[in-house]
C-alpha cells in the first residue's frame, strides 16, 4: 500500500481548513458524493448542534465544496481539481490523522509553536 506523500500544495490545502469540525464534514460530505446531506444528519454524525453544522455546510458552500440545494440539503460538489486535493487530503488524513490535526490547530493560533518552544525552557521549582 502506497503511504500518502504531504506535498506543499497538500499543507496549503491543509492550511486552508478552518477547523477540524469543517475537515470532518468534508470528508463526511465525500463518502457519498451522490448524496444529498441534511444538516441534522451531519450534526449527529459529527456530535454537534445542527446550527453548527449548518454554519459549517455555509462555509463548505462558500468554499466550493459543496452545493446547497434549497429544501433538500447538501451535496458535495468541488470541481475536478479541488475535488483531486479533497481526495489527497482524506488518503493522508487516513494515515496521518494527529499530524493533520495539528496542522489545523496549530494554524488557528500562530504563536502556539512559539509559546511551546519558549515553555520547554521554564525551570519549575521543586517542591
Amino acid at each position: 500500500m502506497n503511504n500518502p506523500v504531504l506535498s506543499d500544495e497538500l499543507r496549503r490545502f491543509i492550511s486552508s481548513i478552518e477547523s477540524i469540525p469543517h475537515l470532518e464534514a468534508m470528508l463526511l460530505l465525500r463518502e457519498d458524493v451522490k448524496a444529498i446531506w441534511h444538516e441534522a444528519v451531519i450534526a449527529n454524525r459529527l456530535y454537534m448542534s445542527e446550527d453548527k453544522a449548518t454554519g459549517i455546510l455555509h462555509d463548505l458552500c462558500l468554499a466550493n465544496i459543496c452545493t446547497y440545494i434549497p429544501d433538500q440539503g447538501f451535496s458535495f460538489s468541488p470541481n475536478g481539481e479541488l475535488s483531486q486535493k479533497i481526495t489527497q487530503l482524506a488518503a493522508y488524513y487516513a494515515s496521518h490523522l494527529i499530524e493533520v490535526t495539528n496542522m489545523i490547530h496549530t494554524k488557528s493560533d500562530p504563536h502556539k509553536r512559539l509559546r511551546q518552544f519558549a515553555n520547554a525552557f521554564k525551570f519549575k521549582k521543586e517542591d
